[in-house]
């Protein structure tokens, strides 16, 4: 069944629905927190930017403190602003115990500064990437992509946001106030213990990989944040391991797609109600101007067993409201003494040339499948992970000594992705690209911008034409891969090379 696609066509064309958001909370809470905003750090005029890897402590909710990851700070790290042909450098310099690679998720830059497995910065090291930023404007994030690794090091708080400006981004009539009415909004999941500590563990989730139980925003469970009483732009990250989210407002309120993960779609989408997958970032628009607040609610797409269920369960969701509805995952609540934008909405963004069926050169099939194979043991006596669920892609798990693909340079290709099992959100390094099928059907509008990450299942193939620009050596070759992130660690992942 083609459930993916089929629930994301619904969703966009559907506006009578109440989304649910499932936050069990194993702890009490005195009262709302503020939404943590992650500092923003200025790297449009080349000055390098510091940013240490380390461990640090922070609280999640009324709990005390809970050991974490962070780049520069105890959890995450700050929003990076870079501009369209400027020269962003970065310093990062590891202080853990563990090898860390990090990956420029969205990035349009070559194979030896992408941050692959292949660059991991050993302890006590430092590496210093400069990348030539290119690419239009767009939401992009930074987050580890150590081999077998990169599940716990994300989870435990190893991500960050980049923003990426251009002029004609810039002369739009769009919100920009970094924390005011342009906020950074990181969702993930996380499970917790009795003792306020995060539970992780590669070999014990589940072959949809690793789910938590309550919903945290920036850090942070159920927080709210002051707003103007006008336009308000949400650069959302699905930042789960492994989870969709089906993100909404409780009152039903409509708001405006105006970006999918590669920049700004064409002309804003309507929308109340939209899917994310792992990895995936959407820039929205909600019009706070009626002074009311407004609550983000964040639905688990996993607790629904099929497409009748799924839809059913969506349109009974209506009749509830007021004290019926669960909490919300991040309250907006108006601040009229903030400055608001008032101004329409564009009617168009930017424009997007699409090519020719004749510039499209060649077609590649990737195949995902995964097998249940029991639990593994090492020569040691310990858990293989690894081992746990065969994860592949067209037979091979991913091997750092193999180059599974070779691309030429600058060629329009056209990729079909498809999976044995179950939904995967299909990653590819060094582009972006754009959908032609999901699920042998036509995306919709929202989802007809440039992407790096697609969605595929076991009903159809999902297909997209893409294009490589930069160079990807064998010894820093870019990656293909499942962005569930258990996933990745165990084997679903791919190379390839780019000359």
């Amino acid at each position: 069944m083609s459930w993916t696609f089929s629930r994301r066509q619904f969703i966009s064309s559907s506006a009578a629905l109440v989304g649910t958001s499932c936050v069990p909370l194993s702890w009490s809470k005195s009262g709302p927190a503020r939404l943590p905003i992650p500092p923003l750090v200025d790297g449009r005029q080349g000055k390098p930017i510091e940013l240490n890897i380390r461990s640090g402590s922070w609280s999640f909710a009324d709990f005390g403190k809970t050991p974490t990851l962070g780049f520069s700070q105890d959890y995450l790290g700050p929003t990076i602003r870079t501009q369209q042909y400027s020269e962003l450098n970065l310093h990062y310099k590891n202080t853990l115990t563990e090898s860390v690679a990090v990956h420029g998720h969205g990035l349009h830059v070559p194979g030896e500064v992408d941050g692959g497995p292949q660059l991991a910065i050993e302890p006590g090291a430092d590496w210093r990437p400069s990348l030539s930023i290119v690419q239009p404007a767009a939401t992009c994030w930074y987050h580890s992509h150590t081999h077998g690794k990169t599940g716990e090091q994300t989870y435990r708080g190893l991500a960050g946001l980049i923003i990426i400006d251009d002029e004609q981004a810039n002369s739009l009539s769009l919100p920009h106030q970094y924390g005011v009415d342009d906020l950074p909004i990181v969702i993930q999941d996380r499970t917790f213990d009795a003792q306020g500590r995060l539970v992780y563990s590669l070999y014990e989730a589940g072959e949809d990989g690793w789910y938590g139980d309550t919903v945290i925003i920036n850090g942070a469970v159920e927080p709210f944040v002051s707003v103007p009483a006008g336009k308000v732009r949400l650069r959302i990250l699905n930042g789960a391991n492994a989870r969709f989210y089906i993100v909404r407002f409780a009152d039903n309120r409509t708001f405006h797609k105006v970006a999918s993960d590669g920049g700004l779609l064409e002309a804003p989408v309507p929308l109340t109600t939209m899917e994310m997958a792992p990895g995936e970032r959407c820039e929205i628009i909600v019009d706070m101007a009626d002074g009311k607040p407004a609550g983000l609610l964040t639905m688990f797409e996993d607790e629904f067993d099929d497409e009748d269920n799924f839809i059913g369960s969506l349109l009974n969701l209506n009749k509830r409201s007021g004290k019926d509805l669960p909490p919300a995952s991040l309250n907006l609540v108006v601040d009229k003494d903030l400055p608001a934008h008032n101004a329409p909405l564009p009617r168009q963004l930017a424009t997007i040339v699409r090519p020719q069926p004749k510039q499209i050169m060649r077609s590649r099939d990737f195949f995902l499948t995964m097998e249940d194979s029991g639990v593994a043991f090492d020569g040691d006596g310990h858990k293989n992970g690894h081992a746990a669920m065969d994860m592949a892609i067209n037979g091979v798990a991913m091997d750092m000594n193999v180059i599974n693909e070779r691309v030429q340079r600058g060629v329009w290709e056209r990729w079909r992705i498809r999976s044995n099992q179950g939904a995967h959100p299909f990653h590819v390094h060094g582009c972006s690209f754009l959908i032609e099928r999901m699920g042998g059907l036509a995306p919709p509008p929202e989802l007809q911008g440039w992407k790096d990450i697609v969605v595929l299942d076991d009903d159809d193939w999902s297909q997209i034409v893409v294009r490589f620009d930069y160079p990807a050596t064998e010894r820093y070759p870019y990656m293909y891969h499942c962005h569930i992130l258990e996933h990745e660690d165990r084997g679903m992942m791919g190379q390839f090379a780019v000359s």
